[in-house]
């Protein structure tokens, strides 16, 4: 791999990824849909700002960045705002992968393409098996898990009829560095902040903390990411995860035991979602097996640099 395109680059996972692989003295191309965030030119050799609205569009971004290897990043992965727009969620998710596996098929069959699904894709019902592994039914249970089950549909089709150089990824919860609001791991780290600044009494308000969750750095998920680029057998789906449940519980008093204030908890069942899964986690043991990948982070680890990340921001 001497050239990467990435798709989404300045998302959470996307920019962690440019940052691996430039590291790796791999040229980057990335792709946004806006302007209004553009990563240091250290990340990145290139930005190419687009909607991947087309294949017309997709075939230009492919001849200017001429990749190696396209990671397919790009997507609407908040899950509520996928229930107040399914169909924009559908069409930025699954019409853009396959406008982009239809401009791959016609400019070069030697680009290898990693596409991002979601662990979203096997959803949830009454029976099922954990850990949950590639062969495990698909059950989506919200539009985003829908969006992300058809590319996956596409990765096998198009592996199948045409042959292309595709591998799916089925990465389970990432947490780390950069990761914006309104995931579990950064809003407790924020109130923690805020209350060490004297911007919060020392009551952190929390909903259910019983789930069990499988949280794996989002350092280690990109790694893995360039590993199945390099090593993944083409048609092939992978889950990266880290075959653990964690509860949210669990988190919380290890994120508060990082703080030298001494903070309580208060349940608010006005926070507690409708519908909550009690235990969700994956098995890794196809890419321990096929890809020789591990995690490298700790779960302390990722929360100490999550902490101190946002300790250092000026409010």
């Amino acid at each position: 791999m001497k050239t990467a395109l990435i798709t989404g680059v300045t998302g959470f996972a996307g920019s962690h990824l440019a940052r691996f692989l430039k590291d790796q003295e791999i040229k980057v191309y990335g792709t946004t849909r806006s302007s209004s965030i553009i990563p240091p030119s250290n990340l990145i050799d290139e930005l190419i700002i687009s909607d991947l609205d087309s294949k017309e569009k997709c075939i230009q971004i492919i001849e200017k960045a001429k990749p190696d290897v396209i990671f397919h990043m790009a997507a609407q992965s908040n899950v509520k705002l996928a229930w107040e727009q399914p169909s924009n969620t559908f069409l930025t998710n699954t019409v853009t992968t396959m406008y982009l596996f239809e401009a791959v098929r016609e400019v070069s069959y030697d680009i290898r393409i990693v596409n991002i699904g979601s662990s979203e894709e096997y959803g949830y019902f009454d029976g099922v098996q954990f850990p949950i592994t590639e062969k495990s039914p698909l059950n989506p249970t919200n539009p985003y898990g829908i969006s992300k089950m058809s590319t996956s549909l596409l990765v096998k089709q198009f592996f199948e009829i045409f042959d292309l150089d595709i591998v799916h990824v089925r990465p389970f919860n990432h947490i780390g560095p950069g990761q914006k609001r309104g995931f579990v791991v950064p809003d407790f780290a924020y109130q923690i902040v805020n209350i060490e600044r004297g911007l919060q009494d020392s009551i952190i308000h929390v909903g259910n903390l019983s789930s069990k969750r499988d949280f794996t750095d989002v350092r280690d998920i990109v790694r893995g990411y360039a590993m199945i680029a390099e090593k993944g057998m083409k048609g092939q789906t992978y889950n990266l995860c880290s075959g653990q449940a964690t509860s949210i519980k669990t988190i919380l008093q290890m994120m508060i035991s990082l703080s030298s204030k001494q903070i309580s908890i208060k349940i608010d069942p006005d926070k507690f979602r409708p519908v909550d899964i009690p235990v969700y986690y994956g098995s890794n043991h196809k890419v321990k097996k096929q890809i020789s990948w591990d995690r490298n982070i700790d779960l302390t680890q990722s929360l100490v640099d999550v902490l101190e990340e946002i300790r250092r921001e000026e409010w």
